[in-house]
């Protein structure tokens, strides 16, 4: 299966619109955007995506990032340095982004420190960058802690990532595995993963397999009942002929 696929469902559409709009510096609104969701809602690879076509800088936070270890970091990405001291690292992030405007995309953001959260609020204000956070679903409680960091994302910069459609899972599995689903697959596929896009790519992994075990680029809701691996596990524990169950 083709890796890096992003199928435009109407979570990236408004992620894509809210991005544009907040690095327009001409016609847009400043401000930072939020994006959250539950884990493999698609988050990431969508904000990855972004970045990927438009540049910016891109960074992971990790759990209980100091000051010092978070500013090292996203001063690595923004120009390839790691400076020792919190003030030196900003002062280049800085004068980095006064020069060379970037949005920052910090993935994970919901498992930063608030006082991390302030350091890219600053960064926003100072440099005018827009800053993208992506998180799960209790980012914007966590956001809302800070009425200086809230009051920066525009209702329209807020982008809660839901559940994908069976539309959105047939144009994947077209996209992504060359699969032509049938109306019922998609809709078994995308009930068996509850509309978890991390959940659909790892079932359409086993049905792409069965697909070309069958020598086919059409899949039936019954292919993909045989592809589950539920039941692929019950066919191997079945007895065998002339064994006792």
């Amino acid at each position: 299966m083709k890796k890096g696929i992003l199928i435009e469902t109407d979570n990236v559409t408004r992620l894509r619109a809210a991005v544009k709009q907040a690095e327009d510096t001409e016609r847009g609104r400043p401000g930072m955007v939020a994006v959250w969701g539950e884990a493999g809602a698609g988050k990431t690879i969508a904000a990855h995506s972004l970045y990927a076509q438009r540049g910016g800088v891109f960074l992971r936070a990790m759990e209980g990032m100091s000051q010092h270890a978070f500013l090292q970091e996203l001063c690595w990405e923004v120009k390839g340095t790691r400076p020792h001291g919190s003030h030196r690292c900003r002062a280049d992030i800085l004068r980095a982004l006064e020069e060379d405007p970037a949005t920052v995309y910090v993935d994970e953001a919901d498992r930063l420190d608030l006082r991390r959260l302030e350091d890219l609020r600053d960064i926003h204000d100072i440099t005018g960058c827009p800053v993208v956070l992506i998180g799960e679903q209790h980012l914007p409680g966590k956001l809302a802690e800070r009425t200086r960091i809230d009051d920066r994302i525009p209702e329209e910069y807020r982008v809660p990532f839901s559940g994908i459609t069976p539309r959105d899972v047939s144009l994947f599995a077209l996209e992504a595995a060359e699969i032509v689903l049938t109306p019922g697959a998609a809709g078994l596929i995308h009930k068996q993963a509850k509309g978890n896009f991390r959940r659909i790519h790892n079932l359409m992994l086993s049905v792409e397999s069965a697909a070309r075990a069958h020598d086919t680029t059409e899949v039936d809701e019954a292919l993909v009942r045989a592809a589950m691996p539920a039941a692929r596990s019950s066919a191997s524990r079945a007895p065998r002929r002339g064994q006792h169950a």
